[in-house]
């Protein structure tokens, strides 16, 4: 069965509560009594013996609704907070029940910052009908926080506060990894947001125990947990179609393991880039039995101009082969800190050796920085070929003409296969904004040198100007 069910707790507006009657409490006399008779003194409250679960709720309205289930908000007399309620709607058969069940249990024992807290767990006493109590995340989905920025321009500031909510995401995966659990539904509309920052994977309802003996919280000795001790669904197509990895489409289950979960933060990734999820533009029915390359960010961006280095990190986590992608959510939650950290911005080129990188005269407006390989700065006179330098891993070429836009001074081959970071002017200025200090330090620096170029230029042209003695 194909499973779509997007339930995100966005809270509307509130519904009147119905009013909770608290105990009274005698009030104290003045601080300033020097003598107080203990018979005085007010009566301790005495908390009212606490109903079942489902009689502590007040319910209010319904903030959600998915394929499988519902999510309602309600007040719970007994904590006197806020909660949301999961209900199960119209899956009576036992492997309905059983996944609930199961998903209650799961994220309960997921006690992680990043995945929502579980309250308690319970049967509505009339219809025998089984409901759990979470946290009420107050704020949004990610896929509403991304729908958002998709209005604006891109700019660092835009972008990155998002990527460090997906490094969270990471982190929350990771950790379910850990205890031998899989996700197989991450999608945009499975992570909320909370309006204080807080992040949260939701929608455990369909996690794969990898292990048969998952490493769960136990209680040895009195208490054991059962959790997931079978797959009812082993075989089927579960998640959702736009988001889901070759593997899992083909209802292949042993083939599903943490890489899985891995195309699934890829595809949260691609959407971020695009709009769009990995197979958004793929019939679900023919994209179910037969999984393509994914298109490219580039090719149907958001905005006219994305990092390169976040396009490869998306595509490289939606490789259709496993060992294709990164080979743990650890390691993809890296290469976004790389991307935070700086660099990913600028494109990356490879030449082979022997090839002409710049020439000497061509007017350019890109500086070269070596990752791999080795090249040769050189020049033409009379004809003649004039070794001046060889450059190594960490040098920079070209820059002069990121600065003034003159022709190049001097030619730059690969001595070998050669792989190098392109610095553009837009690329440098989206690098630099991010820091405001070494932005100003950086272009302090442009500006000198560009006053220095011309300041030799004009003497240049002061001396071919001048009469030359005979």
């Amino acid at each position: 069965m194909t499973r779509v069910d997007s339930q995100a707790l966005v809270e509307p507006a509130p519904e009147p509560q119905r009013p909770v009657t608290l105990p009274s409490v005698k009030a104290s006399p003045p601080s300033g009594a020097e003598t107080r008779d203990a018979r005085d003194a007010p009566a301790p409250v005495e908390p009212e013996p606490l109903a079942s679960a489902s009689e502590r709720l007040v319910h209010g309205g319904e903030i959600a609704r998915g394929g499988m289930a519902s999510i309602g908000v309600a007040f719970d007399q007994g904590l006197l907070r806020r909660v949301a309620v999961k209900r199960l709607r119209g899956h009576t058969d036992s492997v309905g029940r059983q996944r609930f069940f199961d998903e209650a249990r799961v994220t309960a024992q997921l006690d992680h910052p990043n995945v929502v807290p579980v309250h308690d767990l319970g049967l509505e006493p009339l219809t025998g009908e089984p409901f759990f109590t979470m946290k009420l995340v107050e704020g949004h989905t990610l896929g509403q926080v991304i729908d958002e920025a998709h209005r604006h321009e891109l700019t660092p500031e835009r972008l990155h506060p998002i990527l460090q909510i997906l490094v969270k995401v990471c982190d929350a995966v990771a950790f379910a990894h850990s205890r031998g659990l899989v996700h197989r539904d991450l999608k945009p509309e499975n992570v909320m947001v909370g309006t204080h920052g807080q992040v949260y994977v939701m929608d455990w309802g369909v996690a794969r125990v990898l292990h048969r003996e998952p490493t769960l919280d136990r209680a040895p000795g009195w208490a054991e947990a059962s959790l997931l001790s079978r797959d009812p669904d082993a075989d089927a197509i579960i998640g959702t179609p736009d988001y889901m990895a070759p593997e899992q489409a083909l209802g292949d289950a042993r083939a599903i393991d943490e890489r899985t979960d891995v195309f699934g933060i890829g595809g949260v990734l691609y959407y971020l880039l695009t709009g769009l999820g990995p197979y958004s533009r793929t019939s679900s029915r023919a994209g179910l039995s037969q999984r393509g390359e994914v298109l490219p960010p580039e090719d149907q961006g958001v905005w006219p101009r994305l990092p390169p280095g976040l396009c490869h990190i998306a595509m490289k986590a939606l490789a259709p082969e496993k060992h294709l992608r990164f080979s743990s959510v650890e390691e993809l939650r890296r290469s976004l800190e790389e991307f935070l950290s700086g660099g990913g911005w600028f494109a990356t080129q490879r030449f082979r050796a022997g090839e002409v990188i710049v020439r000497e005269g061509e007017v350019g407006d890109s500086a070269y920085i070596i990752s791999e390989g080795q090249c040769e700065v050189y020049r033409v006179a009379d004809g003649q070929k004039q070794p001046l330098r060889e450059l190594g891993p960490g040098e920079v070429f070209g820059e002069t003409a990121v600065l003034t836009r003159k022709p190049r001074t001097a030619s730059v081959a690969a001595l070998s296969d050669v792989t190098l970071k392109v610095v553009t002017s837009a690329s440098l200025d989206n690098e630099l904004s991010r820091n405001p200090w070494l932005e100003a330090f950086v272009r302090s620096l442009a500006e000198r040198f560009r006053e220095a170029d011309a300041e030799v230029a004009s003497h240049r042209r002061a001396r071919s100007s001048s009469p030359q003695p005979e």
